[in-house]
């Protein structure tokens, strides 16, 4: 299969600008992109998508398209860098008589005592004081402090709007264009995902999958419900490090992708997989540990960010990345959640019965919702899934052991029929075809069993 079991994404930024680097890393097993809207234009993210058309065609399957909402994050404004050092004094505030941050909510919360932490933690202040729009602090962590950073209060949420204007304007973008997948930031809660949702139908783009970035304490409290109103979720590292000790993150991981395994939803590890490779075309070993570790966690993806965005060596970290995911799953036996309900009970017997005739599994799907319940039971040696569509071939390029095929039909028994026609030289030995629409109330399994001199075996 062309496809591995846990899925490989990238982001684009400045260092995967050229067509080419972007069509080498689908090469080498990239299942889809991610274009940060934080970051650009309309009109850098067009040359990015013209990328990720040119790598489709480069590596003869569909991509997952995945765009990144800003979403409500507080920010500094516009200034002159400055350099801060260790026990300086930085007073910010809301109308710019020092640092500017652009959002009131910001000094309401604020207290006396609070770590603020910027720029992704470079910069960390101990605040002393606080007054109506303004508050001052002691440096903790010094660097240089950057126009536009984001400026967290650890361990405290905002009562900030789900979606800003920017996030609207963008939300008219995505649907605009080919986007598979939309990623909500600091998502809090399944009312922050429905209104996205909302948002993407009342623009004609109700197929885009829509996956949760789970990155505040509020979002770790509600995971689960998070998760089960989504279409996925990330466990973005980035920003969990910034509300918590660093040291608690493993547990948070763990129990953000079991939340979201025990509700069939696919789960992506995002932030700081290879850092060591934004600046070295090999990986430290605690990099490859750590990458090791998640692939074997039960993710469907792991997710690069920096390296590939802003790294010197983007196609190195695709490459390192694969190899140690290759490692990784060796003698791999993945947890499978209970199944509940038939259509889950039927997946985990379908991949249950392909393991127990050592087989290989085809399937067809109209909508992409059956791949998506057969990959959360993580079948060993992954599956083909014939789809009618584009759309449909990107949307489910990130699940768990998939490999889409676009196969038009007119129904289910045609579509197998078609899949398994085209895919007759990859199929060797006992083929299981299933297809599933509990909609349309059809169920459909079927084996041709591999017979040897002997028989079936």
């Amino acid at each position: 299969m062309h496809g591995a079991l846990v899925k490989v994404l990238a982001t684009l930024g400045p260092s995967t600008m050229d067509p080419g680097v972007v069509a080498e890393m689908a090469r080498l097993g990239v299942s889809g992109f991610r274009i940060n809207l934080s970051h650009g234009d309309r009109s850098v993210w067009d040359k990015m998508l013209r990328s990720i058309h040119g790598a489709e065609e480069a590596a003869g399957r569909r991509l997952a398209i995945i765009a990144d909402l800003e979403g409500p994050r507080v920010r500094l404004g516009s200034f002159k860098p400055i350099h801060v050092g260790r026990g300086d004094t930085i007073r910010l505030s809301i109308d710019g008589d020092g640092v500017p941050v652009d959002r009131p909510e910001f000094f309401d919360a604020v207290e006396p005592g609070d770590e603020v932490l910027i720029a992704d933690g470079r910069v960390v202040l101990r605040i002393t004081g606080k007054g109506g729009g303004w508050a001052e602090g002691e440096v903790l962590a010094g660097s240089v402090i950057e126009p536009r950073k984001g400026v967290v209060i650890r361990g405290k949420d905002l009562p900030l709007p789900p979606l800003t204007e920017k996030d609207l304007r963008d939300l008219e973008y995505v649907a605009s264009r080919d986007f598979s997948h939309v990623m909500v930031s600091y998502a809090n809660d399944p009312g922050h995902v429905e209104a996205v949702r909302e948002e993407l139908r009342s623009r004609g783009a109700g197929h885009i999958r829509v996956i949760a970035k789970i990155e505040t304490p509020r979002g770790v409290l509600n995971a689960g419900r998070i998760a089960g109103r989504s279409d996925g979720v990330v466990v973005a590292r980035g920003d969990l490090g910034m509300h918590y000790p660093l040291e608690e993150i493993p547990w948070i991981q763990a129990r953000i992708i079991r939340e979201a395994r025990d509700r069939y939803k696919p789960v992506i590890l995002a932030t700081e997989l290879l850092p060591s490779m934004i600046d070295s075309p090999v990986p430290v070993r605690s990099d490859v540990v750590d990458v090791y570790t998640g692939a074997r966690s039960g993710v469907d993806a792991l997710l690069l960010t920096s390296e590939t965005a802003v790294g010197r060596y983007p196609v190195e970290a695709v490459r390192w990345l694969t190899r140690i995911i290759e490692s990784a799953l060796r003698d791999y036996e993945p947890y499978r959640p209970p199944a509940a309900g038939p259509e889950y009970r039927l997946a985990r017997g379908i991949v249950e019965l392909v393991e127990n005739l050592d087989g290989v599994l085809v399937l067809y799907s109209r909508s992409g919702t059956f791949p998506g319940r057969i990959s959360a039971f993580r079948p060993g040696n992954g599956y083909y899934v014939g789809v009618p569509t584009v759309a449909v071939a990107r949307s489910v390029a990130i699940l768990w052991g998939s490999n889409p095929y676009i196969v038009p039909a007119q129904d289910y028994q045609e579509g197998l029929d078609k899949t398994v026609k085209l895919l007759e030289g990859e199929l060797d030995g006992t083929v299981v075809m299933a297809a599933w629409s509990r909609e349309q109330d059809y169920y459909h399994v079927r084996i041709r069993l591999h017979r040897g001199p002997q028989g079936p075996s």
